[in-house]
């Protein structure tokens, strides 16, 4: 079955550009151009629609009132804005009802690579079974408006990092929450940083965007229905594995950039937890009571009661907010990671993978919780077996400096 998308904008003259630029795409792709909101609906009543891309200044309905439509009719469609720099206040008020932004102008390539990656996501979720957990989700998170101030500045020519710092700072709750973190043990900082320039200009704004993607995530979680699980413990537990994942890299010789990558999938993990959680409130109490009862694994029974489990719904939403792919690759994988199919390349994959299961084999949290070893298999394919034991003392020695620190 051909891949379908649909396109929506009330200047003929763009949606003309669109078809010129993306016709090498259509044995590939159906692709619908339409002028307006009305028509896009009835398009989407009629056709089995995968991607809706739609500019938001238009008359009658915009583009924020037929996304919010959208998301409440068909919730597995990916939702795409691409629209003006003037459009910026209309973009910022539909945060909640988008997936992704682009700005015009925007490259063909641009687009291409976009649909596909959208696209894409449906491999992380397996079956029809976990493809229906999806669409039974109302709403999935929305990137944070801060989130996107800042990615906003750090691609401009003259952005600094001055501005970025002060962007967090008009959030207090965002600021309180970061500083909160990064005051953790497992940074390692000999004194408390203060402020949110400190923390730009020490750990630089990939590592904050990644920050700020934890916080905003974890905020929107309401943890006072599961009363064994405690928030402050998961987000030890993703910044421990971030750190040992981007340790691991450091270790192995990877670059800076991917040394920031692994940093931000460990610290994103779980956070298809979250998600499975606050959704399906029910369930998932069943699912971790299972656990204890039996002594399993978290993932494995989620995966038996849900047909999915969190390493895949994370993923699916990181894919849907257009984070690296590498990153997405490691949440989905890191239970799994023979099975994502990514040669003998180091990737954060492999860091996070290695980190979870040490850092849990250290800390046991939960001992009712079944333990789940680097894949012996896996690491034995990548040729990083006898690495094992030097990634423990990497381990060891973070939580050595955290308790010394503490």
């Amino acid at each position: 079955m051909k891949k379908s998308v649909l396109f929506v904008d009330d200047d003929q003259n763009m949606l003309d550009a669109l078809r010129r630029m993306l016709r090498p795409m259509s044995q590939e792709w159906d692709q619908h151009f339409v002028r307006s909101g009305d028509e896009a609906l009835v398009v989407l009543a009629c056709n089995n629609v995968d991607v809706v891309m739609t500019d938001m200044r238009m008359p009658g309905m915009d583009g924020g009132q037929l996304l919010k439509i959208i998301q409440e009719a068909r919730p597995d469609v990916v939702r795409i804005v691409l629209s003006g720099h003037a459009d910026y206040n209309m973009v910022m008020r539909s945060v909640k009802q988008a997936h992704q932004f682009l700005t015009k102008p925007c490259s063909a390539d641009d687009i291409r690579e976009t649909l596909e990656r959208a696209y894409n996501l449906r491999r992380i979720l397996t079956n029809e079974s976990a493809k229906n957990i999806v669409s039974r989700i109302e709403t999935l998170p929305s990137l944070p408006d801060l989130y996107l101030r800042v990615v906003e500045e750090v691609q401009k020519e003259d952005g600094n990092l001055g501005t970025v710092a002060r962007i967090i700072s008009e959030d207090p709750a965002m600021t309180a929450a970061i500083l909160k973190m990064v005051n953790s043990s497992f940074f390692g900082f000999f004194r408390p940083l203060t402020n949110p320039a400190q923390a730009v200009n020490l750990l630089g704004t990939e590592i904050i965007k990644g920050l700020i993607l934890s916080a905003h995530l974890f905020s929107v979680f309401d943890f006072s229905r599961f009363p064994r699980y405690s928030m402050d413990v998961l987000v030890d537990h993703s910044l421990a594995t971030g750190r040992i994942a981007s340790a691991i890299a450091t270790f192995e010789g990877m670059p800076p950039e991917m040394v920031d990558e692994c940093f931000i999938a460990g610290m994103l993990h779980d956070v298809g937890k979250l998600i499975l959680a606050s959704r399906f409130e029910v369930e998932y109490l069943g699912i971790l009571a299972t656990v204890r009862n039996e002594n399993r694994t978290v993932w494995e029974v989620e995966r038996e009661v849900l047909a999915t489990s969190h390493a895949e719904l994370g993923a699916y939403l990181l894919g849907l907010w257009n984070l690296p792919g590498a990153v997405v690759d490691a949440l989905a994988f890191h239970h799994e990671p023979g099975l994502a199919g990514c040669g003998r390349d180091f990737t954060p994959l492999t860091a996070v993978h290695a980190a979870n299961a040490l850092e849990h084999e250290l800390r046991i949290i939960n001992k009712d919780y079944a333990q789940h070893p680097p894949d012996p298999a896996y690491l034995e394919h990548m040729g990083l077996t006898s690495h094992l034991p030097q990634w423990k003392e990497l381990c060891s020695a973070i939580y050595s400096q955290q308790n010394g620190q503490d």
